[in-house]
């Protein structure tokens, strides 16, 4: 039975699917029973032929994605060009692909949200010729938390700042080293993809990092080009947006003991590792002793796990505009998403199923 005639049928949402599953049009050929060319065909925007029923319903079956995925309008496009990756050339296309259509869900996701909710906050960027700042990160840094008004004390939730000033945030489900964290634009909005496979006190400084390329690249037309350059730039922004130079010298610890350093690490809520660049960057440690630390750090195993780590920085608004939807609209309130509650509530740190999810009595 062929009931394709009058079936709507989205290719693009097909090439997402197999984007984000991370398949070729073998596997696809083997999933529908079909051969290579009849993929492509589906596959070709410029060809008329598409699936029937029976085989769609295959597909969101074999896919887990809802049926009215494969027939949604929607069709925002994300480019390679407009995301930042950190070393791009060494990620896996499979894992470029996934990320890519993450990064259309967060998209439809965030319409969702402005159609629900008014008065979200809005980015306003930075008052400043970013031109004159562009060779200097640090400042640029401290410029921005001035004008945020955060002072120069330790920043307690980095991604409760950033939203706070207009700049979403998701959860990659991606749990690979090779993409650790990534942000794009949007219509002028700013998005930030983290990874939580990592730890409390990498991630922030990931998100300090994709801050830092929102503020001093939000022109570059090709975000590929000079990548190293850039990546160099964000990563001394993001050292000098978590730990302001002046307090951080004056507050150092005399005696900068491997105890000392871990306490020390604490009150920034910054990584080992991260904490002894930056000791040594400002003259704190003499060349021998950094190296010596990062010997005995690797030695330790600290620089994949984090010694007496922090706990992690969890969304603010992002979970008070679940608990709103939840509260006006019940636990489907997600619905409109035609991409499922598992990656929606994946891309949105699990914050709905963590409070749907019944509770267990002890019966007695």
């Amino acid at each position: 039975m062929n009931n394709s005639a009058n079936l709507s049928f989205s290719k693009y949402r097909l090439k997402v699917a197999k984007d984000l599953r991370g398949l070729s049009n073998k596997d696809l050929s083997n999933i529908l029973s079909c051969t290579e060319v009849t993929v492509s065909n589906y596959l070709n925007e410029n060809k008329p032929f598409v699936p029937d029923f029976e085989r769609i319903v295959l597909l969101s079956e074999k896919l887990g994605l809802p049926f009215s995925f494969f027939q949604s309008n929607f069709d925002t496009r994300v480019s390679d060009e407009q995301i930042f990756y950190r070393s791009f050339n060494r990620i896996k296309a499979q894992y470029r692909n996934s990320a890519r259509a993450y990064s259309e869900f967060a998209i439809q996701t965030l319409e969702f949200f402005d159609n629900k909710i008014s008065n979200l906050p809005k980015f306003k960027g930075i008052n400043v010729d970013i031109d004159n700042l562009i060779d200097d990160p640090e400042k640029t840094a401290l410029t921005l938390r001035a004008e945020w008004k955060l002072g120069m004390l330790p920043i307690k939730n980095m991604i409760g700042v950033l939203e706070s000033h207009g700049i979403a945030d998701f959860r990659l489900p991606l749990e690979v080293k090779e993409v650790d964290a990534f942000s794009f634009y949007h219509d002028g909005r700013p998005i930030i993809f983290l990874n939580t496979f990592k730890s409390p006190e990498r991630q922030r400084f990931d998100a300090a990092h994709e801050l830092g390329h929102i503020i001093l690249h939000s022109d570059d037309v090709n975000v590929l080009q000079n990548m190293k350059e850039k990546e160099n730039q964000a990563d001394r922004f993001a050292a000098s947006f978590l730990m302001p130079k002046d307090l951080f010298i004056s507050n150092a610890p005399n005696n900068l003991s491997l105890q000392n350093m871990i306490h020390y690490k604490h009150y920034w809520k910054v990584s080992l590792v991260a904490l002894n660049y930056n000791l040594h960057k400002l003259g704190l440690l003499s060349e021998w002793k950094y190296r010596a630390n990062t010997i005995e750090f690797s030695k330790n195993g600290y620089y994949n796990s984090e010694p007496e780590s922090i706990e992690r920085d969890e969304p603010i608004l992002l979970n008070k505009i679940i608990d709103i939807l939840l509260k006006k609209e019940g636990r489907n309130f997600h619905q409109p998403l035609d991409f499922g509650f598992q990656i929606f509530d994946e891309i949105t740190f699990k914050l709905t199923s963590n409070k749907i999810r019944p509770k267990l009595r002890v019966l007695t």
